[in-house]
């Protein structure tokens, strides 16, 4: 199932970073709210000038340290809702979330001369 989500992540060609979907969770239904439900996505974010790199760049709203690439991530929210396309609402949530990587995010720099530090 997430072949074809990966393929269509890639497909967007937003930059250097891409969001590969590693695994999605079973569907849990919350307890209190009958029309919504919860799922585990885990991905990763690789680099693919650099494969082999650990540290990306720093986004806002992903903390304030360089993400790190390669490493199993879960997206936020978890919720669904049953009236939504499952598949369209989790490729709107990564591509946003790849677009953003690639536009908004910037390497850190040096505080004493304000050259990029690369890691």
């Amino acid at each position: 199932m997430y072949n074809n989500l990966n393929q269509k992540l890639s497909d967007m060609r937003s930059g250097n970073y891409l969001i590969k979907v590693t695994s999605i969770g079973d569907k849990r239904p919350n307890k209190y709210y009958s029309k919504e439900y919860f799922v585990t996505i885990k991905y990763q974010v690789t680099d693919l000038n650099n494969p082999k790199r650990k540290f990306g760049v720093i986004v806002s709203g992903m903390g304030a340290k360089p993400i790190e690439l390669n490493v199993d991530r879960e997206l936020h929210p978890t919720n669904y809702f049953n009236w939504e396309s499952f598949d369209d609402v989790l490729f709107d949530r990564l591509s946003r979330t790849q677009k953003s990587i690639n536009e908004e995010g910037y390497y850190p720099k040096d505080r004493d001369t304000g050259r990029v530090v690369v890691k």
